[in-house]
């Protein structure tokens, strides 16, 4: 986020970034939220209906093989369609529009935050601190 606020043109409040994680069972979790909060493991985890044990992350390695993207390029978009999506309810409170990525690290998608989670088909719930 520190890179984002030196080098972006727009204010990094509005950004949202996702993480992808797997659960132990091989279902992806894009987790979508605002750049500047932290993803609190078990409410995401509950919310994904898993066991907090049984959600990690992806590594680096993982989000390229996976995902096809690089690290720091993952979208709330989902390239895949078993990956499941779901939306920080605080990004609903981000106005008038936030910025996404889109798979690629030279782009960046800016959205009204209730037409991306139609978009995306994302699950809301607060998962963030």
């Amino acid at each position: 986020m520190e890179d984002a606020a030196q080098t972006l043109a727009f204010d990094v409040e509005r950004i949202v970034k996702t993480i992808a994680f797997r659960t132990r069972n091989g279902v992806l979790v894009l987790a979508a939220l605002r750049g500047t909060r932290r993803v609190d493991y078990p409410r995401l985890a509950a919310l994904a209906g898993v066991n907090r044990r049984d959600l990690a992350p992806l590594s680096p390695e993982e989000v390229r093989e996976l995902l096809g993207v690089e690290p720091g390029s993952v979208s709330p978009l989902p390239l895949r369609k078993d990956a499941n999506v779901f939306i920080d309810d605080d990004v609903l409170t981000i106005l008038p529009t936030i910025y996404c990525g889109i798979g690629r690290p030279d782009r960046t998608l800016e959205i009204v935050p209730a037409d991306l989670t139609q978009l995306t088909g994302g699950m809301v719930g607060g998962f963030s601190r």
